[in-house]
């Protein structure tokens, strides 16, 4: 378990550089030469970089792709303000946490995660917990601030008559909080796949709730504002959602495939991969007026949980790159 979520958590962004390439400064200069360009794509734990590979979708792409690795979407989205990556994936109370504080950051597509990447609230199997309300004056760790995981938390326990300053929050890493709750450093543990899978599967963790009603299951694609200036990025930026869209088709298409996809990043049984994958399965979705209410009612909720630093206009911050076709 130990050495699966230390292999997970590495982060390969070591070689980032401040800033990105793009193929041409102004449109003025006539047609973009994507051959010049690179994209310097963010993601976690693999998992994105695996599906495009497997799938083919990146294959014939007219521009450059670099990936960089993360351990979460706190890391992720910070490289993304900082213009070290253009684009990543992030789900949406963590990308909302990020809009809170800065306008560097943009969402140009969302797909729908109907089973949520395995979000749960998590306790060992042999934990007397058997209520979210069990949960008043216990230690949980939602993973990290501002994450789904997080916002799952403050859900539950406001589903349960409960506020977070009724039970001792701690924040970790994935790799710390499954080590404490397997040591029974904490009670409880808010997290999503692959951690919640491998608890599930190795160490026989219950879930407590699940996000059934209490989250949207939605995953952003989100890019650095100044990378959407510029002519080059922007274009690749288009054809890259278009064959992420292709990508995530092919996984509901080839589910054996998909599911071989975490078996290699994992190294465990077939039983963690088949879930991860089944849980993973989602769609892109346009960024339309209901879907941007749904995101707003999220980033107000969180706003009144007293986790946004200030209040978050979704629609200003919407740029939506899903329905450009792939070259």
């Amino acid at each position: 378990m130990k050495r699966l979520l230390v292999a997970l958590t590495a982060v390969a962004a070591l070689g980032l550089t401040a800033c990105s390439s793009g193929g041409q400064d102004a449109a003025a200069d006539g047609p973009v030469d994507l051959s010049t360009v690179t994209l310097n794509v963010g993601d976690q734990a693999g998992i994105q970089q695996a599906l495009l590979e497997a799938s083919g979708a990146l294959e014939g792409a007219p521009y450059q792709v670099e990936w960089a690795q993360f351990p979460a979407a706190a890391p992720l989205l910070e490289a993304l303000r900082s213009q070290a990556i253009d684009i990543g994936v992030a789900g949406d109370a963590p990308t909302l946490t990020a809009l809170s504080s800065t306008d560097d950051i943009s969402i140009v597509a969302a797909t729908r995660v109907p089973q949520q990447y395995g979000l749960s609230l998590l306790v060992p199997a042999d934990s007397p917990i058997q209520s979210v309300a069990d949960l008043r004056g216990k230690k949980v760790s939602p993973t990290t601030q501002g994450s789904v995981g997080h916002y799952l938390l403050l859900q539950a326990l406001n589903e349960a008559g409960l506020t977070a300053a009724d039970v001792e929050v701690s924040f970790l890493q994935p790799v710390d909080a499954a080590a404490a709750m397997s040591s029974g450093a904490i009670d409880a543990w808010s997290t999503w796949d692959p951690y919640t899978a491998v608890a599930q599967e190795e160490q026989g963790a219950r879930v407590l709730r699940d996000a059934e009603a209490l989250a949207a299951g939605l995953t952003f694609l989100d890019a650095n504002t100044d990378s959407l200036e510029d002519p080059g990025i922007r274009e690749a930026m288009q054809d890259f959602v278009a064959r992420y869209g292709q990508a995530v088709q092919w996984a509901q298409e080839n589910p054996a495939e998909s599911a071989a996809i975490y078996t290699q990043l994992t190294d465990r049984p077939a039983a963690v991969a088949n879930l991860m994958a089944e849980r993973a399965e989602r769609d892109l979705i346009p960024l339309d007026p209901a879907v941007i209410d749904e995101i707003q009612e999220v980033a107000d909720n969180y706003r009144e949980y007293g986790v946004l630093r200030n209040e978050v206009d979704v629609a200003g911050a919407v740029q939506d790159l899903s329905l450009a076709p792939a070259s």
